[in-house]
């Protein structure tokens, strides 16, 4: 006891030799702060410090404060806690500390920080640059747009749209940003007839893709042109100087610069822009049910309506063109045409779409974006964007915007492309085909096309609940089956795990979807075939397979009928094929949601045992049925 006692006491220096060395940085910063927040007032505030006592003596003396209501009570109350959580709370979290800010390189501020955690404040500090200047570059640019109206169009003297058209995918983000804001808003400005002057100016320098003899970007061309200068300076390295002439992806010599086929390819290049985001901001969509379309049409571009699409139909060969066109040296695979390309594609999808082939254009999109999983790094956090994250980024939304615009016209798309690659796979011979098929863009973008249709079941279910079987096809083929058996659909696709008319049984590795023409599909995973019966007279609103997988149950609440459906072998010991048919049927009791009712909420179907299901309807109401 005493050789303890003697050890805590020889510890007692220690203790307090460490506890000073630790609390004086922070005392020495608080007293350096205190002098400054809490310095008593001067000579000049002192008459304002008397009055303020006076008036609190008086209140006191005469006992007004009594006479306060309830209501005065309650709102001094309240803001005397709004301006405490304003000046006092509010502070203290901005600051991240009870007394003066913690500014790194001050006296006495945390010297001991780790390394990492220097570098966790540096790339903090990158990304507060960052979004400092994309602040300032927006504020600049709604600036500019609401100029006109602040200084009168008198005196208002527009920006070259030229100029803006060729920063229309500048590499600075701030900048593409802010011309594109200013071009749109001075086409809009401007009106019909300054548009309609815009695309008679700029229409005859669209190239002619159709005729790829006759446009400046064929390899021909290239030749002749290379010729012509000698081989000197037609290649441009993606992280050269970034001037106009990036815009058409060749960073030429100076004295090809002054060429006329130099010239007649920038105008090209600024024609493609000009005549795409006139086309993608004011052409007539084939299909359009959005309110306010006797206005629009008014103003549809000349050119760009249903009746006459002639620079419609030119405008999409050109954007198609430069999407699909491979790699070469006058127009390399990642530069700022090309990205505007992809970005007009997408914002005027449904102008363009029938004169596209909507396949080769997906397929073109999905190839950019196969590395859109390593690339997401520098997408989301570093900044500059290297030019192959930015074609990934900008092809990204490109197809989210294609999907959110024509849900069908991607769904059978890409159930019919992957329809065609699992054909050509059956039929596959030799290691040469097979080696084909797994580069195939199917194949390597199936995290793309994933992310596509998880987008579209959480916007638009209702349009994805239209084509449940087709998007099951092309989920099945980007979904790895051997993961599926040990996680299951719900855990690996949670998305389309939300629909009550998809079931998946692990035992039996099936899947089952309700189709709307009142099909019901079943997917064996096991030999890759899908099979669907005829099922009820209305669309399939539940289907469920019970916890052994022998039994489906299907409901429809259009026909009011729930059906059982048994799955057999026809072989020996479950080796050969299955056979599924109906051993029981039920009427039910009418349902009735309204029309625009989420498919996700309607009825559900739930298994309490290996016979037993219960319908649940969103009503609250439940219904059991037997097997």
């Amino acid at each position: 006891m005493v050789q303890m006692v003697t050890r805590v006491v020889g510890k007692v220096p220690q203790l307090i030799n460490g506890l000073v060395d630790a609390t004086t940085p922070k005392l020495q910063t608080v007293w350096k702060y205190a002098r400054v927040a809490l310095r008593p007032p001067s000579i000049s505030e002192l008459p304002e410090v008397h009055k303020g006592f006076q008036d609190l003596v008086k209140a006191y003396r005469t006992q007004k404060w009594k006479q306060v209501t309830v209501k005065e009570a309650a709102v001094n109350t309240i803001v005397n806690v709004e301006v405490t959580c304003w000046f006092a709370t509010g502070e203290c979290i901005g600051k991240r500390s009870l007394v003066g800010y913690q500014i790194p390189g001050a006296v006495n501020f945390e010297a001991d920080l780790s390394s990492s955690s220097s570098q966790d404040g540096g790339e903090a500090d990158m990304n507060q640059q960052v979004l400092t200047k994309q602040g300032w570059s927006l504020l600049a640019a709604l600036h500019c747009v609401l100029l006109p109206d602040l200084i009168g169009k008198e005196q208002y003297k527009g920006p070259q749209l030229e100029m803006l058209a060729r920063r229309w995918q500048d590499r600075c983000l701030e900048i593409r940003e802010a011309a594109q804001a200013l071009l749109l808003a001075e086409l809009r400005r401007i009106g019909p007839e300054g548009r309609r002057k815009v695309v008679e100016d700029w229409s005859p320098h669209l190239p002619s893709y159709v005729d790829p003899a006759l446009s400046l970007l064929t390899e021909q061309q290239q030749a002749s042109a290379h010729a012509s200068v000698g081989g000197n300076g037609l290649v441009q390295s993606e992280g050269e100087d970034d001037d106009d002439d990036n815009m058409i992806g060749g960073s030429d010599s100076p004295a090809y610069r002054m060429s006329e086929s130099h010239e007649s390819r920038r105008k090209q290049a600024t024609a493609i822009v000009m005549m795409g985001v006139i086309g993608a901001e004011f052409g007539a969509a084939m299909e359009s049910n959005k309110k306010g379309d006797d206005v629009q049409k008014k103003n549809v571009a000349e050119g760009f309506g249903i009746q006459n699409y002639s620079h419609a139909r030119h405008t999409s060969k050109a954007l198609t063109f430069l999407l699909l066109q491979p790699p070469s040296k006058r127009l390399p695979a990642c530069t700022p045409i090309r990205r505007a390309a992809v970005d007009l594609l997408g914002r005027g999808f449904t102008v363009w779409e029938p004169y596209l082939d909507v396949s080769a254009v997906l397929l073109g999109l999905l190839e950019l974006c196969v590395d859109g999983d390593r690339l997401v790094p520098s997408m989301t956090f570093g900044l500059p964007l290297s030019p192959r994250a930015d074609a990934c980024r900008t092809a990204r939304h490109t197809l989210s915007l294609i999907a959110t615009a024509r849900p069908p016209a991607f769904i059978i798309t890409m159930a019919k492309e992957v329809a065609r690659h699992n054909a050509m796979a059956q039929n596959a011979q030799g290691q040469h085909h097979h080696h084909n098929l797994q580069n195939s863009v199917l194949v390597r973008a199936k995290s793309e096309i994933l992310r596509i249709i998880e987008l579209l079941v959480d916007k638009i279910p209702n349009d994805v609940s239209e084509l449940l079987v087709e998007v099951m096809d092309v989920t099945v083929h980007c979904i790895d089956s051997v993961t599926l058996k040990t996680r299951g659909l719900q855990e690996m696709f949670p998305a389309i795990s939300k629909f009550s008319n998809i079931s998946y049984c692990g035992h039996t590795r099936r899947i089952s979807v309700g189709a709307k023409n009142g099909g019901v599909a079943f997917y064996d995973l096991r030999q890759n075939k899908c099979n669907i019966l005829p099922a009820h007279n209305g669309s399939v609103c539940a289907v469920a397979f019970n916890p052994d997988g022998k039994y489906l149950a299907s409901y429809s609440m259009q026909d009011n009928k729930l059906l059982f459906w048994q799955t057999a072998s026809t072989s020996l010991f479950n080796l050969g094929s299955t056979q599924t048919k109906c051993v029981k049927a039920y009427t039910t009791t009418p349902i009735n949601l309204p029309p625009n009712t989420n498919p996700l909420k309607t009825v559900k179907l739930v298994w309490v045992d290996s016979h037993t299901v219960v319908l649940l309807c969103a009503d609250g109401s439940e219904t059991r049925f037997r097997v």
